[in-house]
Formats: structure tokens, sequence, C-alpha cells
């Protein structure tokens, strides 16, 4: 159910939650590692990025993890760009304290789609008798169990999925962190397609401290902290050569032959990202997105960019 075109937040637009319902059947998010808020929108929106009456998981990561927040807007504006299905993410400050955090939109349970529900991929691969683990998961096994629910187009989801993640960094798609959309056909049985690309915070050096992003910053830096990282699964359980961000997406190119999509989405331009990257400097926000920390993730985006581009030979 694909997430219809949103207006973008623009830099004086911080959501204040002080006014808006918590839902009261389902006060606290989704499984994850972290307790999740729900809230209500009012059903005169603020702002024309939001949704009246809709449902909205808001975060508030703190300490070494609050850059967190800015690494998920900034995904999804990334993603809006080269064209991947990620939830919406907007800057928000919380009711009674205004506690900095980033507001994501339900990408199911819409007044237009109120039958899907969200099955995350660990639940079909223990009920498949897939071994799973949350620390080191298998690509092969994730489109082998797509493949048994007759998935549309899952090849075409994971080359996408793969390739945004090696180009934000993002090291933390495990089993929990995607998912299908079931909804019940007539006959009872599911039909699935794939989620919304969720959970993108763990990804552009968000856990750099600000002391330490000029020495990152260098061009050995980037590419030093380039080669570390590491997608949450490698081509076949335990294979964590293969996971590499870079050599996971080499890998599936050639395995599928899909390389002609995945270099599409790799279309996007050095002065794109330095636009998008000067709106966050200037957004008044609790939590700071640094002129330092833009000319990091600036260097970053392009240093992946450029070495998937080579690798795929695009």
């Amino acid at each position: 159910m694909p997430i219809a075109p949103r207006i973008p937040q623009g830099p004086n637009e911080v959501v204040s939650l002080e006014g808006w319902l918590p839902d009261d059947e389902f006060p606290y998010g989704p499984i994850g590692a972290k307790a999740k808020r729900i809230f209500i929108c009012p059903d005169r929106p603020p702002y024309g990025f939001l949704i009246g009456g809709h449902r909205y998981i808001f975060k508030e990561p703190q300490g070494t993890k609050a850059q967190q927040i800015w690494s998920e807007v900034i995904a999804y504006e990334l993603a809006r760009r080269i064209g991947v299905e990620v939830p919406p993410a907007f800057l928000a400050t919380a009711p009674g304290n205004g506690s900095p955090g980033v507001l994501i939109e339900y990408f199911y349970g819409h007044r237009y789609d109120p039958e899907w529900r969200l099955v995350h991929g660990i639940e079909r691969l223990q009920a498949r008798g897939f071994e799973t683990d949350l620390k080191r998961g298998s690509l092969v096994d994730n489109l082998n169990l797509c493949r048994a629910h007759k998935v549309p187009n899952a090849g075409g989801w994971w080359a996408e999925t793969i390739i945004f993640d090696a180009l934000i960094g993002n090291t933390d798609r495990h089993s929990e962190n995607w998912g299908f959309l079931a909804e019940r056909g007539a006959n009872e049985r599911p039909h699935f397609i794939m989620a919304p690309v969720f959970d993108n915070g763990t990804s552009l050096g968000y856990i750099i401290g600000e002391d330490r992003l000029a020495e990152r910053s260098t061009p050995e830096g980037v590419a030093r902290f380039i080669a570390k990282g590491h997608h949450h699964f490698g081509w076949t359980a335990g294979d964590k050569a293969s996971g590499q961000h870079v050599e996971l997406c080499r890998r599936f190119a050639r395995e599928a032959k899909i390389s002609v999509l995945m270099c599409d989405k790799l279309h996007i331009s050095d002065s794109e990202i330095d636009a998008l990257l000067a709106d966050c400097v200037r957004t008044p926000f609790p939590i700071r997105f640094s002129e330092e920390r833009a000319l990091f993730v600036s260097r970053l985006l392009k240093m992946r960019r450029d070495a998937l581009i080579e690798a795929l030979g695009c």
C-alpha cells in the first residue's frame, strides 16, 4: 500500500505534540528495543504534511543516540528523492516537557486501507521453520520466505532496501526491522505485500560525537568508517564478510541480475545532498544538527554513493 507523496517539513515547522491525544487503545508502539509512544494527530493538523486523525509513533532517543532523530528524518528525505518507500518522519517535541523526538507516520491503518496489518519478518521466519538470529541473518533466507508467501516484487523491494541501507549506512535491518503488510482475502488466506522500509535511525554516523567529527570527516576517516559498515545479514547465515554494505549490494546485483534497478536509486546529486543538510543546520531544534555534522554526513553520503556506483558498474 504505497505511501502518498507528501509535502516536506519546513525548517520552521517542528511539530509540537502539545494537545495531541495519546492512542487509548495502543499507547505504546510495536516491538523494539525502546518504548515508543503513540499519538493521534488532531483532525485539523497543524501542518500540511500531517494526516488528521491518523496514528503517529513518537520516538525520543537520548544521550549518545539522540542524533538518531536526525538520521530518521534525513533518511526519509533522501528516500523521497530517490524513490524508496519509507514512512514519513518529522522533527517533533513531546507534550509537557518539550522533549525532542522524531514523529513517524503509521504506514498502515489509514482511513482508506483499514484492513492491513503489520507482520514482522521474524514472525514468518519462525512460523516457516527458518533459523533466526537477530545478530546475523541471511538475505537468501529472507528472499526464500518472500517467495514462499508469493509476495509480489519482493526481489525488487530487497534490491531497493539494501541499496538504501548501504547509502545511509544503516546497520539495523534485523528481522524485527522489516516485514509485510497482510490483508485477509475472501478465502481467509492472508495476502502479503512488503511493508515500507521502516526503522532507519541507526545510520549516518549518528554515534559519532561532536568532538570526533573533524577527525572522522577527512577522506581517510570517511573511507575507514564506510569499510566497517555491515548490513544486519550476510548473503547466507553467519557469512559476515558478504554482509559488508557495498559487497552485499554487489553480490545481490550479480546473482539477481538487478543492477539497473539498484543503480536507479543512486541518482542523487551533490547539490541535492548539500541542500538537504543545509536545511537541517538552519532548523531550530533542541538537538542541534551542526555544520560540522553536515560536512561529515555530506562526505559520507557522497563517498558511499560513489562506491556503490563503482561496485555496480552504474
